[in-house]
């Protein structure tokens, strides 16, 4: 074999290495970029029409999106987060004395051990769960240090799709300009395509999640349960999650409910159960037919591998971007039918 051979093939090895080693060091960064990218093509439409309003003016129109947008998410985190922090404080301050009780099958925690069973387990390993306990309660340095990262990567996606949709048009020209000017309008066709593939996901998926959210919260109210507000909140969020959303939403709504009553817990398991059986039937095939048809095959295998890659946010945009893919292949695969393709 020739040196030059062998040479080119070391070097192409290596250097797919090393494009490897650095795509795993900056998954944190293409995690942001992707997630911005995600909700500039999701606002992208809302950006257009306050910009017809305000005469023209992309980055005021861009500003008002991004900050009734923001100020919406936050409202809704500080609508959710705000009780749970209390209840944990409450919890982990007295976590000690919580486990010391669930030993001894007192309180809910003991209620529940002893529904269950366990109560052996826990008397056997009441010593390690106390130690456990206390340290949970003394580690502000780390919490504060994953406060701080959290804010960080929120403001960084904030700035990123800020600049996405203010700077849109230009992204759009320059990449027009690098595609032969007789490919432009089929380009553009494609494009337009995927984006509706996925704000037509983003829409739907939403008011999915809110008809479930509601539902939940009025079953809630109806029997007592308490934090409705906050359990409602939690489906509504976990709905959002392809496959398994729904199930894990219906969880703690079931075991909050078993706990303030084991009648109502068998109710509310019974009761999503049946809406769970309506929303996959009904409600996901009359709102999502005409927005994203993307196969159940497809979107298991892209929803695991969007998990390996990016964590819990993949799973979040597995779909929309599966759906985005699929309609570009689609529309690449006409043109081609047509004898106008995008790719020469």
């Amino acid at each position: 074999m020739p040196w030059r051979t062998i040479i080119a093939t070391v070097g192409i090895v290596t250097a797919t290495y090393l494009l490897l080693v650095v795509a795993l060091a900056v998954t944190r960064i293409i995690t942001w970029v992707a997630i911005a990218g995600f909700f500039a093509v999701v606002l992208a439409p809302w950006v257009s029409r306050v910009q017809a309003r305000v005469r023209g003016r992309r980055t005021l129109a861009t500003s008002l999106v991004v900050i009734v947008t923001l100020a919406g998410l936050v409202g809704l985190t500080l609508l959710f987060v705000m009780p749970v922090r209390t209840q944990m404080v409450n919890i982990i301050t007295d976590l000690p004395g919580a486990v010391h009780d669930a030993a001894q099958g007192r309180g809910p925690i003991g209620n529940l051990v002893h529904r269950l069973h366990i109560e052996s387990y826990v008397q056997d390993n009441e010593e390690a769960l106390s130690r456990a306990a206390t340290r949970l309660s003394q580690s502000p340095f780390q919490a504060a240090q994953t406060v701080l990262e959290v804010v960080f990567g929120f403001l960084t996606i904030t700035l990123l799709t800020f600049l996405f949709l203010s700077q849109s048009p230009a992204i759009g020209r320059a990449t027009l300009n690098a595609i032969p000017p007789q490919r432009r309008p089929s380009a553009q066709r494609i494009a337009a395509g995927a984006v509706k593939a996925v704000s037509g996901y983003v829409a739907g998926n939403l008011l999915i999640s809110l008809i479930a959210g509601t539902a939940a919260f009025v079953f809630l109210v109806a029997f007592g349960v308490p934090s409705p507000v906050v359990l409602a909140i939690w489906v509504a969020f976990a709905d959002l999650i392809p496959l398994v959303g729904a199930t894990i939403g219906a969880a703690a709504c079931v075991i909050a409910s078993y706990l303030h009553s084991p009648t109502v817990g068998l109710l509310a398991l019974v009761f999503f159960v049946v809406y769970q059986w309506v929303e996959n039937s009904v409600l996901y095939q009359w709102i999502m037919a005409r927005r994203v048809n993307v196969n159940p095959v497809g979107i298991l295998l892209s929803v695991l591998l969007a998990v390996e890659l990016f964590g819990f946010v993949g799973a979040l945009l597995a779909v929309p971007v599966s759906g985005a893919v699929q309609s570009i292949v689609i529309g690449v695969r006409q043109e081609h039918r047509g004898e106008n393709p995008v790719l020469s």
